[in-house]
């Protein structure tokens, strides 16, 4: 544990020097851009004290995963299984292509990814006309939002609206505590 905090204290003084040249950097810069006579720029420090700036440990360790990315990871594994069930069962007897276009969006929205309108009837899994249909009720009833692409008119996207999204949020959440 001394080491630990030893190498952090020797982290904290070499990114408090290197905070103090920068900012006497940005006084410099303003004082330029307010046309008054420039300070000195003073030279950065070419030597700085070694330091072991991180603990080795951490390399060992699995990198921690945002909320973000982990929520994605699970819905995107969800959708995974759901679509396993098919392997065995005929897929028209778990046809749910409103709830499977949720799901897909939903992860869409984590990963920071858009969604075609062709995309998201894949997603469906039930034929197109079916996943067009699903796609304008969800629409005409504000839990799915329409956004054209703004470099190919022939495209458009679908997102959750922000209400369907936090209940997706709150449903998952739910789950969870089981």
């Amino acid at each position: 544990m001394e080491q630990h905090n030893s190498v952090s204290a020797g982290a904290d003084a070499f990114l408090h020097q290197r905070l103090s040249w920068i900012e006497g950097e940005l006084q410099r810069l303003m004082s330029l851009q307010n046309n008054q006579s420039p300070q000195e720029p003073q030279p950065a420090p070419d030597k700085f004290p070694p330091q072991r700036l991180f603990n080795p440990e951490v390399l060992a360790r699995p990198p921690a995963q945002s909320f973000a990315a982990g929520r994605a990871k699970m819905v995107r594994k969800l959708i995974h299984k759901r679509r396993r069930r098919e392997r065995h069962f005929d897929a028209e007897i778990f046809a749910d292509p409103a709830w499977d276009m949720l799901l897909d969006l939903y992860a869409a929205h984590y990963e920071r990814q858009r969604v075609s309108v062709s995309s998201l009837c894949i997603a469906a899994a039930v034929p197109a006309t079916t996943a067009l249909r699903w796609i304008k009720t969800m629409c005409d009833t504000g839990k799915f939002l329409r956004e054209c692409d703004p470099h190919d008119g022939r495209r458009i996207f679908i997102s959750l609206s922000e209400e369907t999204r936090l209940k997706m949020d709150a449903y998952f959440e739910d789950c969870a505590e089981d």
